[in-house]
């Protein structure tokens, strides 16, 4: 649950258009899923708990936590719109954490699609505008779509990944964006002329929205380099599913610097042979040291793998006893 002290009452919906079918005061499709999973993957009923499922679903603590470094990420502008993605041969992933959302690799990029819920005014005031910390997530994962939607193509993209809701139309799609560009542009009436002509590029940073969404696409490979900086040795998400992928992509990388190695013994070998080398005392020292190195780093490196790979064998195994422990606690057989 939120701490009721979050709650506040001067946040207002970003528009007032309503876009989804309606019967009455209802939708004709329910805006919300029927199940989500929490933190400890147990799998509960949105209906029972409205404020903590959006707290499951609109999470960005891992980025917060490591928001000083997203500068080596990402760059801090909007996030470029879905037809360039498709231009830079980015296959488009959905995926439904928040926390994935515009991250990317070299060949696919993750989008978290904008949920049915997003789309009516009245949910904002009911549930997202009463809590701050939610409001910013929601508001910043919206705007985040206005520079992913930029022209009709991107529209059509949107609707064929299913990242829309399937009667969201163009021309509804447009009048939504205006109305919320223009409700943000409202926002900044006190600042001069002169304020608005100097931060121009940089006005969404001043907006009501979480600080990770001042950043647009987030590079998988940094992040993960930057968790495991952080004693993460799984990085920010892991691609390897089983232990032998993850003995295999590091032992890839092993054998690259292994060849590397044996290119530059090679060399110096060579250069140990020329009259110009061979009295030398520095190349000789620096040969005698790297020899030395070629030898023992591949069995260092080899052996901090196993124990990252029996490390993680560990952590996985503790993690399995502690949910079958709880499951039994529960009365399941397991």
């Amino acid at each position: 649950m939120l701490n009721p002290m979050e709650k506040g009452t001067s946040l207002e919906p970003p528009f007032r258009r309503q876009l989804l079918a309606r019967i009455g005061e209802e939708a004709v499709i329910p805006l919300l899923p029927a199940t989500y999973r929490d933190r400890s993957q147990m799998v509960r009923l949105v209906s029972s708990d409205i404020p903590s499922f959006l707290k499951c679903e609109l999470n960005v603590e891992r980025l917060n936590a490591v928001h000083k470094w997203l500068w080596l990420v990402g760059l801090p502008t909007q996030p470029r719109p879905l037809h360039y993605q498709r231009l830079k041969k980015r296959e488009i992933v959905i995926a439904e954490q928040l926390d994935l959302h515009l991250v990317w690799q070299p060949s696919r990029i993750f989008i978290k699609p904008l949920p049915r819920y997003l789309f009516c005014p009245h949910f904002w005031q009911s549930n997202l505008c009463l809590y701050p910390h939610l409001y910013q997530n929601a508001l910043g994962f919206f705007l985040s779509y206005i520079a992913l939607i930029e022209r009709e193509v991107d529209f059509q993209i949107a609707s064929s990944f299913g990242l829309i809701p399937g009667e969201i139309t163009w021309p509804g799609w447009l009048a939504l964006a205006e109305e919320i560009v223009a409700a943000s542009s409202q926002g900044f009436s006190h600042l001069t002329e002169q304020a608005v002509s100097m931060r121009g590029a940089s006005l969404v940073s001043h907006l009501p929205i979480n600080p990770r969404f001042y950043y647009g696409e987030l590079r998988l490979g940094r992040l993960n380099w930057i968790y495991r900086f952080r004693g993460y040795p799984r990085g920010y998400m892991s691609g390897c599913t089983t232990y032998g992928a993850f003995v295999r992509d590091n032992i890839n990388s092993l054998i690259t610097l292994f060849a590397y190695t044996t290119i530059v013994l090679s060399a110096m070998q060579v250069g140990l042979a020329t009259n110009f080398l061979i009295d030398n005392y520095a190349f000789g020292m620096a040969s005698y040291v790297f020899s030395l190195f070629a030898i023992l780093a591949p069995l260092a490196a080899i052996v901090g793998v196993l124990l990252i790979l029996a490390f993680l064998f560990v952590v996985n195994l503790i993690n399995t006893l502690r949910i079958r422990s709880e499951r039994r606690r529960d009365g399941a057989g397991v």
